[in-house]
């Protein structure tokens, strides 16, 4: 039961106020309805109390609100948040991958293999062993073309210095096996030096202990008598040309001094031409302006019309005067110009007539030469020609020297790496790491030019992750910004994440290609620590581990920040709708 006069002590005003309404209501239904004024009689205060809410529960509900908004609104203003920047990237080490390449010479042949794919490996730890056999008979084999190339040149350079008889040189072709086309050469050349020793003494100039046979001189002598006698005629002939070039030299330095008086007069013709016409211009533009002054005049009737008429009259008289001083002084420039022309023609003629009497005249004096010494000339272009073949032959010689040279070169290098090889048959670890990609074992030859690798290693240095970031993010991240790295194969919420920090961001972006189609920033980050730490164990990262990096760009950002910016957001696309 609740009590009900203390109830009502508390309440004395809105029961007062609810009675009076109450009764009001009452009379009214007892008025008109018999059964209501019955039903309602027993009606009291308590009943009105029980019906309505304690005011005091509302002012609570109220200031309970009131003060979690407060809270809240302090709390947005003060507690701060991290944003980060998203990045896709993967695992590396600091250093790259390390090739390890057989000897570089051929013919290398892998006995043992030491290692495994995947094994720790030291800086110097044997990794392979090489078979030397093979080795040591190129090695021999390289060593004797060598020797052959070098006994070969050494005949070359010999045969074309100190002109060895054909006898010498097929003797030496036997010792030497040489191939058949270079011992065709070495013959032809000898040959061709004892046929000079023969031109040289018909000439006269012959060795000591060469003699030439009686044929041989009375051909000579045949040859100088039949010389002499069409000597004569290639001197009057020459003679005859010489004169017609003095004539023509006369008359071609007459026109080079007629065609400069005549430019001289052309030039004068053009500058009387120009003040000629230049005069009456200036006359024309005198009447011109009397006739302009006197018009107006006429007009008003201060000067006569037939004074205008008169100037008019002259003006029209100035300008045919101007038209005829153009065209008689362009005839006149014209015809001068022409003539000009026909000097230079004039002159060009005289010129190639001078060129054809003089080219006469050096194949009248050749022809004399060839008549006075035909048989010298004879010898001497055989001579030549023989110097010409004994310089091609040279030459080829020269070429085989050369290709020799480059063979011998190459064997010494090749030798040089095969004494590499022989001293350094086991190859070692250039660094410390792990074995990956192996590709030899016994018996496995490597590729020529060192173009595949036996094995790679990969540096037991720090790894670092390499990220990418987008166009849209790169203006907020710095280096030495923190970053929380989370490595994509262990699941964060269990594993948890490594720290680490921004150590490089590359200067220009890369465009997109097939793995990621948009433009980005290349990043390295530096990691505190090399594994993930679990309660049960440590798991050692890998190279080539897929991560997701978030950089830290902004730690002293409040919530409530946050929640403006959205709301600036908002009211800049409501801006923004038509």
């Amino acid at each position: 039961m609740i009590n009900t006069n203390g109830q009502h002590e508390r309440d004395d005003d809105l029961t007062q106020k609810n009675s009076d309404q109450g009764s009001s209501a009452l009379a009214t239904t007892h008025s008109n309805d018999p059964l209501s004024s019955n039903f309602l009689a027993p009606i009291t205060s308590e009943q009105a109390v029980i019906l309505r809410q304690s005011p005091s529960w509302s002012r609570g509900v109220v200031w309970t609100i009131i003060g979690v908004t407060t809270a809240s609104i302090v709390w947005a203003g003060i507690a701060k948040i991290e944003q980060v920047v998203p990045a896709q990237g993967q695992l590396k080490p600091q250093e790259a991958v390390k090739e390890v390449h057989a000897p570089p010479v051929g013919g290398a042949v892998v006995e043992k293999v030491l290692i495994e794919d995947g094994q720790k490996v030291k800086q110097g730890d044997i990794l392979v062993i090489l078979d030397s056999e093979a080795s040591t008979a190129e090695l021999k084999s390289l060593e004797k073309v060598k020797a052959s190339l070098e006994q070969e040149n050494r005949f070359y350079r010999t045969l074309m210095n100190a002109s060895l008889n054909p006898s010498d040189v097929e003797r030496a072709i036997i010792k030497l096996d040489l191939p058949t086309e270079v011992a065709a050469l070495a013959r032809n050349r000898a040959a061709l030096i004892a046929e000079n020793r023969l031109y040289q003494a018909e000439l006269g100039n012959q060795s000591p202990g060469t003699a030439l046979s009686p044929e041989q001189l009375a051909r000579l002598r045949a040859s100088q008598a039949e010389s002499s006698s069409r000597a004569l005629a290639a001197q009057l002939e020459m003679d005859q040309l010489e004169k017609q070039l003095r004539q023509t030299q006369v008359e071609l330095a007459d026109a080079k001094q007629q065609l400069i008086d005549d430019r001289k007069v052309l030039n004068e013709i053009e500058q009387r031409n120009e003040k000629a016409i230049a005069e009456a211009e200036k006359a024309l533009e005198i009447e011109e302006a009397i006739l302009e002054d006197i018009g107006p005049l006429a007009e008003e009737g201060g000067v006569a019309r037939l004074q205008v008429e008169r100037q008019r009259q002259t003006i029209a008289e100035r300008r045919q005067q101007l038209t005829e001083q153009r065209s008689n002084g362009t005839i006149e420039y014209d015809r001068q110009k022409q003539q000009v022309q026909d000097r230079l023609k004039e002159i060009e003629r005289f010129t190639e007539e001078e060129k054809r009497l003089k080219i006469a005249m050096n194949q009248a004096q050749a022809q004399l030469v060839n008549t006075v010494k035909l048989t010298e000339k004879d010898l001497r272009d055989k001579v030549s020609d023989n110097n010409e073949r004994i310089a091609d032959i040279d030459s080829q010689l020269n070429k085989s020297i050369v290709e020799n040279d480059k063979q011998i070169a190459e064997l010494g290098s090749q030798i040089s790496r095969t004494n590499v090889t022989l001293k350094y048959q086991e190859i070692k670890a250039p660094v410390s790491g792990t074995v990956f990609d192996l590709k030899a074992g016994p018996g496995y030859v490597p590729p020529p030019n060192q173009t595949e690798p036996l094995l790679r290693i990969v540096p037991d240095d720090n790894l670092i992750a390499e990220v990418n970031i987008t166009n849209q993010d790169i203006g907020f991240v710095r280096v030495g910004q923190k970053v929380d790295v989370r490595i994509d194969s262990f699941p964060f919420s269990e594993f948890g994440d490594i720290k680490g920090e921004v150590m490089s961001i590359g200067s220009d972006a890369l465009e997109p290609d097939e793995i990621h189609q948009f433009y980005r920033f290349p990043a390295k980050v530096e990691l505190d620590q090399q594994e993930l730490q679990t309660a049960e164990r440590d798991i050692p990262l890998q190279s080539g581990m897929s991560v997701t990096a978030n950089i830290k760009v902004r730690e002293n950002r409040t919530v409530l920040s946050l929640i403006t910016e959205l709301f600036n957001k908002k009211v800049e696309s409501l801006k923004q709708v038509r």
